[in-house]
Formats: structure tokens, sequence, C-alpha cells
């Protein structure tokens, strides 16, 4: 998984071109997922479309819409200028675009960040693992399963309290799988730090509050942690402290080393509390005894 260095330079532009993008639907789908996972490589962009590998002609559009002032380009040096990797956000004029084209609430809009914000902050290593981990999952549909997805912008769920709109969910994004009329919603959060075990219950607990129960019974938490030493601590607060909590709304989790490519997508790498066994060899400890498939491509 691509961890990068925080490095980052706003790459330059004199002055708008010219040139007017046609605002089609695929020029749209390109400033929608930018928009909803924040940030997006071509590469990313491309495996959303399902190719695997970046055509010229989407090169060619994004370094349109560039010039055209609706994006902004990051530039990640990594050392040399040679293959630096190049991240796209919206500009101010590509949120107005995709507010004026597509139905988002208008302070979603506001609350996007600047590339100055992203890049004087820690998020940018946490958005570029997350768009990631949803672009390599997008190739891993059949032709009798097709998955698409709603990036963090697009997922939150908001209550309203007293004239006010809280935020309760943010799901780092959403993968929606679909094999003939069945649908499986997965709520995806993405761990990479050591996040006390108690904050993360919490957060769990705001989904089951926040579904009912009949949704419940539709929709995977998927918790993606960096690293297998995280996911077990998981595990072992949740079987000795809170061993009903995954009664209430079906859990999954999984680690960085086990979603390295499309095809891990399709494997056995995911956990549940049922498959969590607990060990004493000096201090108590727990492990997975085998690990299991999204339940779609059981």
């Amino acid at each position: 998984m691509f961890t990068p260095k925080l490095n980052l330079v706003i790459t330059p532009r004199s002055e708008k071109d010219a040139y007017r993008p046609d605002l089609n639907p695929a020029t749209l789908n390109i400033l929608s997922h930018i928009f909803e996972f924040k940030i997006a490589a071509a590469i990313h962009l491309a495996r959303f479309s399902g190719e695997k590998e970046v055509g010229r002609y989407l090169y060619t559009k994004l370094r349109r819409l560039w010039q055209a002032g609706l994006l902004e380009s990051l530039q990640l040096y990594q050392g040399t200028r040679l293959g630096m990797p190049l991240y796209y956000m919206l500009s101010r004029d590509g949120l107005r675009v995709i507010g004026e084209h597509r139905h988002y609430d208008r302070s979603q809009l506001k609350t996007y960040q600047s590339p100055a914000t992203l890049i004087s902050s820690s998020l940018f290593t946490h958005e570029a693992e997350i768009v990631e981990l949803a672009s390599l999952e997008a190739l891993a549909g059949t032709p009798k399963l097709t998955i698409s997805f709603v990036g963090e912008m697009g997922a939150q769920k908001h209550d309203v309290l007293s004239d006010r709109r809280v935020e309760v969910l943010t799901p780092d994004y959403v993968a929606i799988y679909r094999v003939k009329e069945i649908q499986q919603v997965v709520y995806t959060e993405f761990e990479r730090t050591n996040k006390s075990t108690s904050a993360l219950v919490r957060k769990i607990e705001r989904y089951i509050g926040h579904f009912s129960y009949e949704v419940r019974q539709h929709i995977i938490l998927r918790l993606i942690f960096d690293n297998e030493r995280l996911e077990l601590s998981f595990w072992l607060h949740i079987v000795l402290e809170k061993p009903r909590l995954a009664l209430n709304i079906h859990i999954i989790t999984t680690n960085l080393t086990l979603t390295q490519t499309t095809e891990q997508f399709r494997e056995p790498i995911y956990a549940h509390e049922g498959a969590v066994k607990l060990k004493k060899d000096g201090r108590l400890s727990c492990y997975i005894e085998g690990r299991v498939k999204m339940p779609v491509y059981e």
C-alpha cells in the first residue's frame, strides 16, 4: 500500500486557459469522484471507470480541467522530480460546477478543504490511502457483480438538532455490491493510527444508534486497520469488554497487508467476532481462526 511522505507542491498556473470543457456526464463523474474522495490521481480515476491503466484520453482530460481552472494539482515530491505523483483536488470553480450539476448539500461543499490546508496537515496521507483502497476494490467486480462507491464527502450522515445539522456518521467511503436484485452496502472506516479502542467503540455505537434494526440487517461495517496488531487489539477489547456489540451490527475487519491488490479483495481477508479466539501466553491475547470473504463472494 502506498503511503506517501508529506512533501507536496501545488502546481503553479499562471492563468486560466481559454478552454471550456464540456460538462458531460463523464466530466461530472470525474469531478464527483475527486470531490467525494477529496483527492485522486489519474490511476484512481481510471480504476473507478473500470480500467487498470491510465489512457491518454484521461491524462488529457485532467490537464484540460486543470487548465480551465476546475482542478488544482498537487505534486508529491519524493527526492526527485522524475515521476512525481500528481494528485488532483477541486478548485473553487470546480466546487461551483459540481454544486450546480450534482445534488450535494451546500454544507458539504463548504467543508471541502483547500490545497493549502491539506498540505499543511497530516490528512493527505489518510486521504491518499483511502482513495487507493477504494480504487483497488473498484476493479474487484465480476460479470455478475458490480461495485459502486460513495466517498466520504457524499456519504456523510447528518441529524437535525435545534435547527442545526449535526454530523453523526463520516465513513471514509461506502462500497455498494450488487448481484442481480441483491444489494450489500459496506460502510468502510480506515483506522491508521493507534486510536483508543473506546473511541472506536463510540464510533460503532453511532452507527447502531443512527440506523434502525431493519436497516442494520442489510449493511456491513468494515474496519480496515493499518496493521494486524491494531486489528487484534480491537477484537480483544470487543470480546472482553463489549461482547454484545457485534450482535447489533455486522462488523468485519481486515488490515493493509491484506488489501494491497485488487485480487485480495475477492479472497478471505476478513475477520468477524466468531473467528476471534482467546489465548494466554504470559498475558491474555487473541488470534483469528480463519478469515472469510466478503459475503457476496461466498
